[in-house]
């Protein structure tokens, strides 16, 4: 949990700053910070009331800064002239609000300041960027990817970039009316219950999405790759995995930002000499940095040893030293999709789940190590009835 150190000697002022936040951020008043606990990511605010008479207030926040381990400070006061203000900010603050301010306003700047200090310093989950130029079966791995870690049980996000509407939406069968240019205007106060109102989540297994366009069938305006990247940085503060189906994404600076972030990089590419030339084109845009190149993954979708360009021969055209093969029923995926029953939560997806679940390094436990377990406890019982 995120934590507020107070530096106060005001109640009131605790109480207000801890309703404004709600019970997702712990506020914790003290007079110092000689032995607080900064065992996760927060933020410490001054009470400039609470400053002795005799001492600077610029030469305290520099005290605090010191001792505050790289979080950020946020000074209260009443004095809001803007030589004051300056003042703080040059000292070290990072923001300054009205020690007097409601509910809203305290919410709005503190959170803002809360978020950028859990992108910088809180513990982010796993980003697994998945890209492809055949949008619906980069869409589809990226759903079922998703939904294998979190039927593992690991809170998991799904960002579906498909445009001119999300595969996975369908996929899913979900209504999503919250999108990326939503979440963006939304990050100065995103936090975890915002997000449990905003998303949509699939019943059956918990998975959460956001879209590109945010059902409106359009690609949405006025957001920058900055945006973007600052967006799923956050998002990993809340999310033990972020998975991200580039879909429609073709901004090269923009994926190349986001491949350096992610741990895993999948590049989804059919048995099909005219989608290896459209996969090389996309990463030729890219342009991946050496540390980025080598966390790249093939997925040969609907792969097939009959088929002569073999997933080695991809690999090699693309410069990729893993590849992994992902067999493919077309009849079930297309039935899968179409009817909005994603092949992952299906007990007769065999192969494919099982190549899903290695490309998750999830382990399976075998039929016949099960059947050998559920054989021996029968023989025992049995002999256990007997000898009665």
């Amino acid at each position: 949990m995120a934590r507020i150190h107070l530096l106060s000697i005001d109640r009131a002022l605790a109480q207000r700053i801890s309703d404004a936040m709600g019970a997702h951020v712990a506020v914790e008043m003290v007079q110092s910070l000689d032995g607080a606990e900064f065992d996760g990511p927060g933020i410490v605010v001054i009470d400039h009331a609470s400053i002795p008479a005799e001492r600077a207030m610029a030469s305290v926040i520099t005290e605090v800064s010191q001792a505050a381990g790289g979080r950020s400070i946020v000074l209260a006061t009443e004095d809001m002239y803007a030589g004051h203000v300056l003042q703080a900010i040059r000292a070290g603050a990072t923001d300054v609000m009205p020690r007097g301010a409601v509910a809203a306003e305290v919410s709005e700047i503190l959170s803002r300041v809360l978020n950028t200090s859990l992108a910088s310093h809180g513990r982010l989950g796993r980003f697994t960027l998945v890209l492809g130029t055949d949008r619906d079966a980069t869409a589809v791995i990226a759903t079922d990817m998703a939904l294998a870690h979190c039927l593992d049980g690991t809170s998991t996000l799904l960002i579906d970039c498909t445009l001119p509407s999300s595969t996975a939406e369908a996929y899913l069968d979900l209504k999503v009316d919250y999108g990326l240019a939503s979440a963006i205007s939304d990050i100065d106060r995103m936090d975890a219950s915002l997000l449990g109102d905003a998303l949509a989540h699939h019943d059956r297994s918990g998975l959460s999405l956001l879209t590109l366009d945010g059902g409106t069938g359009t690609e949405p305006v006025g957001i920058g790759p900055a945006d973007i990247v600052g967006l799923i940085q956050l998002l990993r503060t809340s999310c033990g995995h972020v998975v991200l189906c580039g879909g429609s994404l073709r901004n090269g600076g923009l994926l190349r930002e986001l491949a350096s972030q992610a741990q895993s990089v999948e590049v989804v590419c059919s048995q099909s000499i005219r989608e290896l030339d459209a996969t090389r084109r996309l990463l030729d845009r890219v342009a991946m940095d050496t540390a980025s190149a080598q966390r790249l993954r093939l997925l040969v979708w609907e792969h097939d040893p009959r088929i002569l360009l073999d997933g080695r021969r991809i690999a090699d055209a693309l410069d990729i030293d893993t590849v992994l093969g992902v067999p493919v029923d077309h009849v079930q995926q297309r039935n899968a999709l179409n009817a909005g029953r994603p092949l992952m939560m299906e007990r007769d997806a065999g192969s494919y789940a099982q190549a899903i679940r290695r490309a998750c390094g999830i382990a399976t436990q075998s039929k016949s190590t099960n059947f050998g377990i559920d054989r021996m406890r029968r023989a025992i019982l049995r002999s256990v009835e007997r000898s009665a």
